[in-house]
Formats: C-alpha cells, sequence, structure tokens
C-alpha cells in the first residue's frame, strides 16, 4: 500500500510541478500536505474544497500554493494515517494541515513533523500535545453537544414529555472531536435534570459505540434498538454523520417494530440525512463549517510559514463555528452555505488578524 501511495505521489508531484517533460514548469512556494481522517464523508469533501480554495487565493496574492491531499480510506485506520503522513514528509512538505484520527496515536507523527520543521496545523479533532502544533482550527464540539441536547430536549416537551428516557450512540474511543460532542450533550442533560427536568432517565450513554462506518453503525444501532425497544426509548443523540447515517436506516427498518416515534438529534451533514431532517424522520442536526475549517486550516499554515504570528497572545484555538439546523431554517441560504458546494465555492471567508510578525 505505501509503495503503491508513493509512486501514485511521485506522478501527481512530476505531473504538478514538471509536467513529465521539462514544458510548462510550474513552481509553488509551499506545497502543505491536507491530511483528513477519512475520504468518504461528505464532510471531507468540504474541508478539501475549501483547502483547495485558500491554496487558490494565496496563489492570486504572489503565495503560490499547492494542496497535497490524501487521507485513509477509513477512519478508524491509524496506521494508514501514519503513512500517510509519512511519506508526505519524506516527499518534503512546507506545512501540514491534520485531523488526526486519535488524539493520543498521532502525537508521535506530529512531533516527527516538529522535528522536520514542518508546521503543523490541527483541525476538527485536538491533540494532546498542543507544544507540537502551531494552531487548533476546529468547532467549538463541547458546544454542538449542548446544542443538540437542548434541541432534543425541547422537542420532548413540545410533545409534552418532561421525564424522557433518552439514548446516546457513541460514536469510537479517541476521537477527541466526538468524545467532546458526546461530553457536552451528557452535562447538559445531566444539568437539566438538576435544575428543572428531575424525572430524564439515561436508558444507555455508555454501553454502544457505532464505530467509523455506516455499516458499523447499523449493526450497533440495531443491537441498540433490540435490547432497549421494550424500555421505551424517546430520543436518541448520534455524534456524527456515519454514526447518525446508520441509526437513520435501522430507525426506518425498524418503523413499524417501535412502540412509539423515536425523537433524534444528529450531528453533520448528508445529502441522505438533509433530505430526512426534511421529511421528518430526524428532528435536528448539528452541523460545522467544513469548508471554513479547510480554508482556515490551509490558510493559517502558509500564515506561520510567512512568519505570522497565528497565536496571539498564546491562543492556539480558532474555532470555525457550530449550527443547529432544523426543519424550519434547512433553506436559509446561511444554512445551505455550509454544505452545499455552489454555495461554499462564493463564499468569502472572514480571516483572523495575524498582522504581527513571530
Amino acid at each position: 500500500m505505501l509503495r503503491a501511495r508513493n509512486l501514485a505521489l511521485a506522478i501527481t508531484v512530476c505531473l504538478t510541478l514538471h509536467g513529465c517533460g521539462g514544458s510548462n514548469k510550474q513552481s509553488f512556494k509551499y506545497k502543505i500536505a491536507v491530511v483528513p481522517k477519512g475520504l468518504t464523508h461528505e464532510f471531507w469533501q468540504s474541508v478539501h474544497r475549501g483547502a483547495e480554495q485558500a491554496a487558490k487565493d494565496l496563489t492570486d496574492k504572489g503565495i503560490s500554493t499547492q494542496v497535497a491531499w490524501d487521507g485513509p480510506r477509513k477512519e478508524d485506520d491509524a496506521k494508514e494515517q501514519i503513512d500517510i503522513i509519512k511519506l508526505n514528509l519524506s516527499n518534503k512538505i512546507n506545512g501540514l494541515v491534520l485531523a488526526p484520527q486519535h488524539s493520543e496515536t498521532m502525537i508521535a507523527s506530529v512531533e516527527e513533523a516538529q522535528k522536520q520543521d514542518v508546521p503543523v496545523v490541527i483541525i476538527d479533532s485536538g491533540l494532546n500535545n498542543p507544544d507540537a502544533y502551531v494552531k487548533y482550527v476546529a468547532t467549538n464540539n463541547y458546544h454542538g453537544g449542548e446544542l443538540a441536547a437542548e434541541h432534543l430536549l425541547k422537542v420532548l416537551r413540545d410533545d409534552g414529555n418532561q421525564a424522557p428516557k433518552l439514548v446516546l450512540l457513541r460514536y469510537q474511543t479517541g476521537s477527541e472531536s466526538t468524545d467532546q460532542r458526546e461530553k457536552g450533550f451528557i452535562d447538559y442533560v445531566e444539568k437539566a435534570k438538576e435544575k428543572d427536568q428531575p424525572g430524564i432517565t439515561w436508558l444507555s450513554k455508555d454501553d454502544y459505540y457505532a464505530g467509523a462506518t455506516k455499516d458499523s453503525a447499523m449493526k450497533a444501532a440495531a443491537t441498540l434498538l433490540d435490547s432497549l425497544r421494550d424500555k421505551g426509548i424517546d430520543g436518541i443523540f448520534a455524534p456524527n454523520e456515519s454514526s447518525a447515517s446508520g441509526l437513520l436506516q435501522v430507525l426506518r427498518s425498524q418503523k413499524e417494530r417501535l412502540p412509539k416515534k423515536v425523537r433524534f438529534v444528529g450531528f453533520d451533514s448528508s445529502v441522505p440525512l438533509l433530505e430526512a431532517l426534511e421529511d421528518g424522520e430526524i428532528d435536528g442536526l448539528v452541523v460545522q463549517d467544513p469548508y471554513r475549517m479547510g480554508y482556515l486550516g490551509l490558510w493559517t499554515v502558509v500564515q506561520y510559514l510567512e512568519g505570522f504570528n497565528v497565536a496571539p497572545d498564546g491562543d492556539k484555538t480558532q474555532s470555525t463555528g457550530e449550527h443547529l439546523i432544523t426543519k424550519a431554517n434547512l433553506k436559509d441560504k446561511s444554512t445551505e452555505e455550509l454544505f452545499k458546494e455552489e454555495l461554499q465555492l462564493q463564499r468569502k471567508i472572514s480571516l483572523p488578524d495575524y498582522s504581527k510578525k513571530r
């Protein structure tokens, strides 16, 4: 696999930079590797578009920048992500934008980039060594989990249910972004129990993990529903695109077997999830701004390479925002530009002030 990637990347570099024939040579000041957690989810496709647009805008301003985009096929293949980072470092990249699959496992790879004087911007999901990177550009995932809990409890109260029975379908251990979403969700519910809804009951918050794919999420969701159906599930939260997609499919297939409608809030967006939101199968989606995340991740590492201080006052975190989508605001332009390609490419991204040199 690694040899094949080396060959593919060598061909790409040859074609892009040298034309493989010495003609139409195009040089770049900076080659930036952008390595997502995976390649299949629509979220990462938006990140890719944002990074490419940032590179284009920088090039138009006289800072010629090339994106080297590659990621694992599956979001739970840490070895493949590590191999991709090693490959990019061996090909003399100038900077790295990384969405680490695991907050601990990826530390050594990022530290190796640091040793080679390759600055790293972390996106999407945190890394447990802030000294190894120059900036963390991401959603406030904890707040996103709070938004999900707030909306789910509101929907249930609107149903007249002040004492709902809740389920959290977790993602997988070690993913800092989804860990924070789950924590935000749990903490908000616990505060609601203490404040004015003491009858809230957890049917499960630690027992079921969706895993990295839609298929694994479907298996986990099927087991969950089989185990808890007779206990009267009122509401479920799924903390990412694949877990929400898998849960949606299982809820559809078991609709006739469920004693009542299960209220459902998910995280992230895809065409099927948005259609389900419009049809009333999903009650809300908390979405990120992956296009802005990709744009600012790429732009920030180039600003660092240009000598600017990207962490003024020592602040290494740049929030990209989190948004609750419901059927009521689904068609708003401000909502659609978060995930529609044609609207993303029309956006002008507001940029932080990194005008001071390091």
